[in-house]
């Protein structure tokens, strides 16, 4: 069976990180001069600012119940009863340092429970939910694929969690492409391992002649 190695390829459709779920406190009393309501009116694009006035980061997005900040270091998402209405915009009662520490150990926890699903056997998808193949093995940096062309050696860090398990950033067809285009790279490196491997023979066969001299000494009679 063919190996593949497509690094390149998938580097370049590398799977994108879920977007943080920062534990966050309720909205506290805004910053001098914050309006009396309670919760604020959140728009894409607002500043949002702690409780001091410090920038805390932008809204990248919301979706009616949470709204996603972004600190510029993390994207972390938090319940829009967090935010309070300040004279300034939006106020979350946590420091851009707090709210990217928070997000930050959310990311490592679901990290690490998502390697433990990195096994061999377990069935990989693609972001279009096709079967793309099973994970043959796992090493520190590279997860190797069985699919129906062969096995791909992939980077880790091109897996993620998905609706259906253990997801890659391509989709069928890319994947299907990628192998394609390195089958040429596999094919050549096998001809020239082949070659080294193969010893020389008739005219290519090294011949080594050994000249054996021969050196005569005339005696000489003594002259009376």
């Amino acid at each position: 069976m063919k190996r593949f190695e497509i690094l390149a390829a998938v580097a370049a459709a590398a799977f994108v990180p879920a977007i943080a779920s920062a534990q966050t406190a309720p909205a506290t009393a805004p910053a001098a001069g914050a309006q009396a309501s309670a919760t604020a009116t959140v728009t894409t694009g607002a500043t949002v600012y702690d409780t001091s006035g410090g920038v805390v980061g932008t809204i990248a997005s919301t979706d009616g119940t949470n709204a996603v900040i972004d600190t510029g270091t993390n994207k972390a998402a938090v319940p829009l009863t967090s935010l309070g209405k300040g004279a300034q915009g939006p106020v979350l009662a946590m420091t851009k340092a707090q709210l990217d520490a928070a997000a930050g150990a959310q990311q490592q926890q679901a990290g690490a429970a998502f390697r433990s699903q990195l096994v061999a056997g377990a069935s990989v998808y693609g972001t279009g939910g096709a079967k793309l193949g099973t994970i043959k093995s796992v090493d520190a940096t590279n997860v190797t694929l069985t699919t129906a062309q062969g096995d791909a050696k992939l980077p880790i860090t091109g897996f993620g969690p998905g609706p259906q398990g253990v997801t890659i950033g391509m989709t069928a067809a890319q994947l299907s492409a990628a192998m394609g285009a390195a089958a040429p790279a596999a094919d050549a490196s096998t001809a020239t391992d082949t070659a080294a491997s193969t010893p020389a023979t008739g005219s290519d066969a090294a011949t080594t002649t050994t000249t054996k001299t021969t050196t005569t000494t005339k005696k000489t009679k003594p002259r009376k």
